[in-house]
């Protein structure tokens, strides 16, 4: 379920073609997905870190930002139509 919250987080990113205008929010979400992908990572790989609820804990509030703004986009570009 991780991995399926994570890649729907990258699609998101993909997506959207500029998911935040700040620099410093969208720099901080940067480094927060990089880790959580870095740790689930190395949790599935090598050794366990944090728990897999917790990884998964993590993982949502990690991507809900991003889901919040497709969110927004679309609801923007359908007022746009």
């Amino acid at each position: 379920m991780t991995f399926l919250i994570i890649m729907a987080g990258l699609f998101m990113l993909i997506f959207l073609e500029k998911p935040f205008q700040k620099s410093r929010s969208g720099l901080f979400f940067l480094v927060s997905y990089l880790l959580l992908i870095a740790v689930y990572v190395t949790q599935t790989t090598f050794v366990e870190i944090v728990s897999d609820r917790l990884l998964m804990i993590i993982a949502v509030i990690v991507v809900c930002p991003l889901f919040v703004r497709l969110v927004q986009s679309s609801s923007r570009n359908l007022h746009e139509k």
